[in-house]
């Protein structure tokens, strides 16, 4: 056991934060609802470390000689005090101005603005360390080791900028008929001279025939239909896709000195810009029979001109696919196609009874399905295993249906090359005998829910009152394949159920020294990996007293209460071994936490 102290050296992070902002508005006198406004914004945050790492000695016992025999650890190389220094600086800045109208005349109503925003964000980050420290009273850059190979540094910079040109106009008579149009014109420095700027049109119109005089209606007491279309842009991308990137990735001996060489690492596209997704929703708003609402929204999106790779239909033989077995030397371009539709549904109740009982409840639902439109695929890929017509993020993978329990098995089943007992059976999907990339089958779904859903319930009585908030998913999948062996942990369901010559009944495959390239891991990715996500899980759950009484007065309180509360307290899913939201294909997670509360609640 060795305590933390200060021998091993020091680490400083001071952290300094700016935010401010100026903001200023005026009713011009000469029209009336007309008025200016906007604002300044600066957020400044800055990091500073240096960590100062020194040697210092531990003691092991020696049983045989009965002594403690002293080990030098920490440090840097060589067991000398290293020191490394590091400043980051972060600044954004937003730049605000509108000129609004807001007027009501003779049941009209308007709400128009046009505007004008900047904001630049620009950080820098400064490295330096040097090692083989000869003392460690002196922990400054200057005072380290003297070789060329002692000292090093290192920097970066970040430049980002979007300009956009804002306008809106929302009107509505008598909050009968509602519409409401949008516009705006975005800029992102993301983008190439030529492609910079996109244009994004929205417009919504509503109709509450519940205003309506001849709508007469015991059932319904609000009724609103509306429908909107709107197109989003995504700027959210890497900077300077725009330009051939070339790295420092080599060095080169030329008339006998040492130059640095550059590598071509990605092809640039001159025609990059704004990602598209057009949105068309319809949805009616009810309250009917004094305690029920209810939202029905039916949407679909169209996500068009998507960043996407085409590499997996040029040929290798091009040499700009994957020349470094890394990222592909060619360009993103904006092919990809993505569409969703689906429904949203939202129903509520509440209600008072007799003797101060009060209570709510709602629930949502939420169905929607993804559909790839476009994505490059390589020539000839069978019908089956194409992402294209599947829905987002599924998975392409081996049919285990089975274990190989005895050599007949193995015998009697087509497996593949290295397979041994123990390890999965796969199916022969296309019946030619032999197991091949051709037997993998695209899945039903991926880790992305087609399903969400939640209900939310309070009540009270008297001075007692208790909340619940449940959530969950369903037509989810996870693939999740942990390590094993000696590289890392994997659960305890698989250890203790895994196939053995003394376990051949074992529901898990064989454990291998690493399980990402084992044969029935992932070195041939299957379903056995495969769960079902689904889940229900009550998120919170409230329980509270609130005091009354002459008492408090006298204690100068004006409120008190009592509560206890649960985060996470259950969750029914067949996933036994990982959160079911979760989503790293290893496990590396960190589980939810079951929290238990006890407070109190007092104002004075």
């Amino acid at each position: 056991i060795i305590m933390a102290q200060s021998m091993a050296g020091t680490d400083k992070q001071p952290t300094y934060v700016f935010n401010g902002i100026l903001t200023a508005s005026y009713d011009l006198p000469f029209l009336e609802g007309l008025s200016v406004d906007g604002f300044f914004s600066v957020d400044e945050f800055s990091k500073r470390r240096k960590l100062f790492s020194t040697p210092y000695t531990l003691y092991n016992y020696n049983g045989g000689t009965d002594t403690y025999d002293p080990v030098v650890a920490g440090g840097g190389p060589d067991q000398q005090a290293s020191l490394d220094e590091e400043h980051f600086n972060e600044s954004m800045k937003v730049a605000n101005i509108k000129l609004n109208f807001d007027r009501s005349f003779g049941g009209h109503n308007i709400d128009a603005f046009v505007g004008y925003e900047r904001s630049e964000t620009n950080s820098h980050t400064f490295g330096a360390s040097r090692i083989h420290y000869p003392t460690t009273q002196t922990p400054e850059l200057s005072q380290g080791g003297a070789a060329a190979t002692d000292s090093d540094n290192y920097g970066s910079s970040y430049n980002f900028t979007r300009e956009s040109f804002l306008s809106r106009i929302a009107y509505n008579y008598q909050e009968k008929y509602m519409a409401e149009v949008q516009m705006r014109i975005d800029g992102s420095s993301n983008f190439p001279k030529g492609e910079r700027f996109g244009v994004f049109p929205s417009i919504s119109v509503g109709y509450r025939i519940s205003e309506e005089p001849w709508f007469e209606s015991s059932f319904f007491d609000d009724l609103k239909i509306r429908t909107s279309y709107g197109k989003l842009g995504n700027d959210n991308i890497g900077q300077f896709q725009y330009y051939d990137n070339y790295s420092f990735n080599n060095s080169y001996i030329l008339d006998g000195q040492l130059v640095s060489g550059l590598d071509l690492i990605k092809l640039g596209n001159p025609n990059i810009t704004w990602e598209v997704a057009n949105k068309t929703d319809a949805g009616i708003n009810v309250k009917w029979l004094d305690h029920f609402t209810t939202e029905i929204i039916s949407f679909y999106q169209d996500r068009t001109r998507i960043l996407i790779a085409r590499n997996a239909s040029i040929p290798g033989s091009t040499g700009i696919v994957n020349p470094y077995d890394a990222d592909p030397l060619v360009p993103s371009e904006n092919i990809g196609k993505v569409t969703s539709q689906g429904i949203e549904l939202t129903m509520g109740y509440r209600n008072s009874l007799e003797r101060e009982f009060r209570f709510g409840i709602q629930g949502n639902f939420t169905y929607a399905k993804s559909k790839i439109g476009f994505i490059d695929e390589a020539p000839g890929v069978l019908e089956y295993q194409k992402q294209t017509g599947s829905p987002l993020n599924t998975y392409l993978l081996y049919n285990a249906i089975g274990i190989f329990r005895t050599q007949d098995d193995l015998n009697n089943y087509p497996h593949v090359p290295g397979a041994q007992l123990g390890d999965l059976i796969y199916e022969d999907i296309n019946g030619d005998g032999e197991i091949t990339a051709d037997d993998m089958l695209r899945t039903k779904y991926g880790n992305i829910p087609q399903m969400t859903f939640g209900l939310v319930f309070d009540a009270s009585w008297k001075n007692f009152d208790v909340s619940a908030v449940f959530s969950g998913q369903a037509q989810v999948s996870q693939y999740v394949l942990p390590e094993s062996g000696t590289v890392g942990n994997y659960y305890s369901s698989w250890a203790d159920n895994r196939w053995s010559p003394n376990n051949p009944n074992g529901s898990y495959p064989r454990v291998s020294e690493r399980s990402s390239s084992a044969v029935s891991g992932g070195l041939y990715r299957n379903n056995f990996w495969l769960n079902n996500a689904a889940f229900l899980r009550l998120k919170n759950l409230q329980i509270g007293y609130t005091f009354t009484g002459d008492w408090m007065k006298k204690m100068s309180l004006s409120n008190a209460r009592v509560y206890a509360s649960g985060f996470n307290l259950f969750t029914i899913t067949e996933v036994e071994d990982y959160d079911p939201e979760g989503s790293n294909e290893s496990g590396h997670f960190y589980p939810q936490q079951r929290i238990i509360n006890l407070g109190l609640n007092i104002e004075f």
